[in-house]
């Protein structure tokens, strides 16, 4: 049986389906309808993958996945929505979804779907190889456990938060598109727009403490990893 992915929907009718395609695609399915079921499930079963429905009864979707993101749960989620507006897909990645998948949607779709986001979720060995840890200023990566530090003090990051910032800190000073960071952290087949970037240096600025104006727009291009000497 291959990864466990967790499937949150009230529709029953969608759940069966999404279930039924994921497991001739040979992966174990777990399911639940609420967003309760999806908070228990997730610390129960451990999914590699969590598929949520936005539009659950009592607790939204969004609700749920900015708990889990909250807590320091960080395993890959795709919204499922009926929702196409912008303003709806741009709030499911300001709280850390991975990915979405409007309604209606053909069953290959969401297959490929899950398995682009599955396979940018491994530990990207050939991107990011075993090594010493690199330390610009007072923050610190440690590519082997997956761990950052600012001034001594661990701080969560989601993967792709974490492979934003080894990216930017293995070359301080260089300036990354938005094109080329989509590239390397989400992948070409990622299906959002470069927005998704802005959204990801929000909210690791706001995980960088006092070095998140290192962190830099450089306006019409992208973003750079400021790396200055000190004064003293």
């Amino acid at each position: 049986m291959g990864k466990r992915i967790l499937v949150i929907d009230d529709e029953h009718s969608i759940l069966d389906l999404v279930r039924i395609n994921l497991e001739l695609a040979g992966y174990e399915v777990v399911t639940g309808v609420s967003g309760q079921e999806a908070l228990q499930l997730v610390a129960s079963c451990h999914p590699a993958m969590l598929i949520l429905d936005v539009m659950l009864p009592y607790q939204s979707g969004y609700h749920v996945l900015r708990h889990l993101r909250e807590n320091g749960e960080h395993l890959p989620v795709i919204m499922l929505t009926a929702k196409g507006e912008r303003e709806d897909r741009i709030l499911g990645l300001r709280l850390g979804a991975d990915d979405y998948v409007t309604k209606p949607f053909s069953s290959e779709e969401l297959i490929l779907r899950v398995q682009a986001v599955l396979r940018r979720s491994e530990p990207a060995a050939g991107t990011f190889p075993e090594e010493e840890a690199v330390a610009v200023q007072g923050l610190v990566i440690d590519p082997e456990s997956r761990t950052a530090e600012v001034d001594g003090q661990p701080v969560s990051l989601t993967r792709k938060e974490f492979d934003t910032l080894a990216l930017m800190m293995r070359h301080p000073n260089h300036v990354f598109t938005r094109e080329r960071l989509l590239e390397e952290v989400w992948g070409y087949d990622f299906a959002g727009s470069t927005r998704a970037v802005d959204i990801l240096i929000q909210r690791l600025r706001k995980k960088m403490g006092p070095y998140a104006e290192r962190l830099e727009t450089v306006y019409g291009t992208g973003y750079k990893l400021a790396e200055r000497q000190e004064t003293r």
